[in-house]
């Protein structure tokens, strides 16, 4: 239910035209009606400061009516209360955690202890988590934390990096396989809306699949399936991904499953697994074949394969819907032509387009 709020101007002439109906006797006995409507009179100037005052009571009234509800509550509204009612805490950013592959020279063994920097250009930092000792003419996997939250703490799988300060013995510092991940901004205020609105409809069951998803994306999961005798009977699979379609590292792993276990049911046996990521090549003949109508489809189609999240089915229908909403319906997918089914534990994301001529089946 809206609240409609007139105008200043409509709410001067609502008191102008009550004014206008009330009557005295003056004492010479002739017959008073007030005009609000005439210029420059005291009655004219009591309608415009009664029309402000009334309009800012409107506008008080739409903005607790905003905020009472989590739909529509603002972030520097009512919208931190509810979320402390609903004890729907707001993500904080996070930072990147992965593994340095750190080689010694032929001569000296080094220990790098708890807080030892590394960075790849001066601007982010990573600091060792746990002391590491590397003997001599060898490599360790040296566990770190990037020094600041968010994502520019995130690098690469095997990007080469060096000490902050320089260390003797250490010959060459390198990211592992995984890469450094897991660094995100705050938790944007729509997801944090969304946080609160399911937990209001779908309250605390004691180990039920709302409970691990919601545990799963607390820890910093973007997309969670959950899969009953994921190991055997009586046990539970926790696949996650994390934001942008990406699978997270070991350490990641580890930490989302910490979380849980530090919330699941006594008798629950959970276990946590990366998603596998799956990119997906689709061949489509475009017609009209324009860098304006690729460019569309890209970015449609990047949507709609992470809406899908982890283990779906991808309908060749829902492929072309989304073609046709940006590109008209002159189009033919050529690949894939039948529906896909996805294991539990695989997350499908859009890999590249090979753009075929309008008739060509090649």
């Amino acid at each position: 239910m809206t609240l409609p709020i007139p105008t200043p101007a409509a709410l001067a002439q609502r008191f102008a035209a009550a004014l206008a109906q009330q009557q005295f006797t003056a004492s010479d006995g002739t017959i008073v009606t007030l005009d609000a409507t005439a210029p420059q009179t005291l009655e004219q100037a009591l309608s415009i400061l009664m029309a402000l005052g009334d309009y800012e009571t409107y506008l008080y009234a739409r903005d607790v009516g905003i905020e009472l509800m989590v739909t529509t509550a603002t972030e520097n509204g009512l919208l931190p209360q509810h979320a402390q009612i609903w004890g729907v805490p707001r993500e904080g950013a996070t930072s990147a955690i992965g593994n340095f592959v750190v080689q010694s020279s032929a001569n000296n063994s080094v220990t790098l202890p708890v807080g030892t920097l590394f960075t790849v250009d001066g601007t982010a930092q990573w600091a060792v988590t746990t002391e590491t000792t590397i003997a001599p003419n060898a490599s360790a996997s040296v566990p770190v934390q990037a020094t600041t939250s968010g994502v520019t703490g995130n690098l690469a799988a095997n990007t080469t990096a060096q000490m902050f300060s320089p260390v003797a013995g250490v010959r060459s510092v390198v990211s592992d396989q995984d890469g450094i991940a897991g660094g995100a901004p705050i938790q944007p205020v729509e997801s944090w809306r969304a946080a609160i609105i399911a937990e209001i409809r779908q309250p605390p069951g004691g180990g039920t699949v709302s409970d691990y998803e919601r545990w799963a994306r607390q820890a910093g999961a973007a997309y969670v399936n959950v899969v009953r005798g994921w190991l055997g009977r009586g046990t539970v699979g926790v696949i996650v991904a994390l934001d942008g379609g990406v699978a997270p590292t070991p350490a990641q792993v580890v930490a989302i499953q910490a979380y849980i276990d530090a919330r699941r049911p006594v008798r629950g046996n959970v276990t946590v697994a990366a998603a596998v990521v799956v990119p997906q090549e689709l061949t489509i003949a475009l017609n009209p074949n324009t860098t304006a109508n690729q460019a569309a489809v890209i970015k449609i189609l990047t949507s709609f394969y992470l809406a899908q999240g982890i283990g779906p089915t991808i309908y060749v229908e829902g492929i072309n819907a989304q073609i046709s909403a940006v590109a008209g319906n002159r189009n033919t997918l050529l690949m894939p032509n039948a529906d896909v089914t996805f294991a539990v534990n695989q997350f499908p994301v859009f890999g590249s387009v090979n753009w075929q001529a309008s008739g060509q089946t090649s």
